[in-house]
């Protein structure tokens, strides 16, 4: 009980910290109507407002920026596993984040890297005034949050909102064999064409201009095949594209920023060092 109510005294210190919330704007909708709500374990639902929660660390130095993006399979946004808790981690690196609180596809394939473009376009442009590394402005994605970062990071529209580098944490990455069928089938619907399997199999997009890459998955993932981070980083290899890959042999997937497991630490400290290097 104690371990509860202290997580729960943190969980609302952190969301205390955010300094503001900026709604994105929206090119099309989803055809979602209902509320949005909240599930039991902090995960959002039905969003239909699309926004970034900003948190900025207490620093005069100009720092990097990552933006944030949960998973939950393109159903929900898996917050604050793969959200609070990431900002409560940078911060204390002198790293911003911008939580991404995206809208799901509901059959419309293209809304979730239009919430991730628009979010990434208002970091560009409000950098002077966060005090950011205006080269230094990236983008971590965890699961299906992680196609949706894969998917800014090769599919990005101009020079405005391509990511300065990626962060894929356990992430979908294919809509092959090898996906995660809900991501796939909530994302694309229960009969995808062979043209929308290609082009959201992100493999297919890497070129030599793709940002540099850290990638993290677990050997015995039981979730997202390992093969996902594998093939995407043998394109990125292919394509002269920076990457790192950390394959651990055990961790299975979900294990984001909140569960202290040796191999949170052991994620931790290899990001840290990889973005100490860009």
């Amino acid at each position: 009980m104690k371990n509860l109510l202290g997580s729960i005294l943190l969980l609302l210190a952190l969301t205390a910290t955010a300094q503001q919330t900026i709604y994105l704007p929206q090119k099309g909708g989803n055809g979602i109507t209902t509320g949005e709500y909240s599930g039991t374990n902090g995960q959002i639902f039905d969003i239909t407002e699309p926004r970034i929660d900003v948190y900025l660390p207490k620093t005069d130095k100009p720092v990097p920026m990552l933006l944030c993006c949960p998973g939950g399979a393109y159903q929900y946004v898996s917050i604050p596993n793969e959200g609070t808790y990431v900002a409560q981690w940078a911060m204390q690196q002198n790293i911003a984040v911008a939580v991404l609180k995206y809208r799901m596809p509901n059959g419309h394939e293209n809304v979730p890297l239009e919430d991730a473009l628009a979010a990434m376009r208002i970091l560009r442009d409000s950098a002077k005034v966060w005090n950011l590394v205006p080269d230094k402005i990236g983008v971590i994605g965890f699961s299906a949050g992680g196609h949706l970062a894969g998917s800014l990071a090769t599919m990005y529209t101009d020079r405005q909102t391509r990511p300065d580098f990626s962060v894929l944490v356990y992430p979908v990455l294919s809509m092959e064999q090898d996906t995660h069928k809900k991501t796939r089938k909530l994302l694309l619907g229960d009969n995808p064409t062979p043209m929308q399997i290609a082009r959201w199999t992100l493999r297919n997009n890497v070129t030599p201009d793709t940002p540099p890459c850290f990638i993290v998955a677990c050997q015995d993932d039981k979730v997202v095949p390992v093969s996902n981070s594998i093939d995407f980083y043998s394109a990125l290899t292919a394509n002269n594209v920076p990457a790192e890959l950390l394959i651990m042999p055990v961790g299975g997937h979900g294990f984001g920023f909140q569960r202290e497991i040796p191999q949170t630490a052991v994620f931790r400290q290899s990001l840290y060092h990889w973005l100490s290097e860009l």
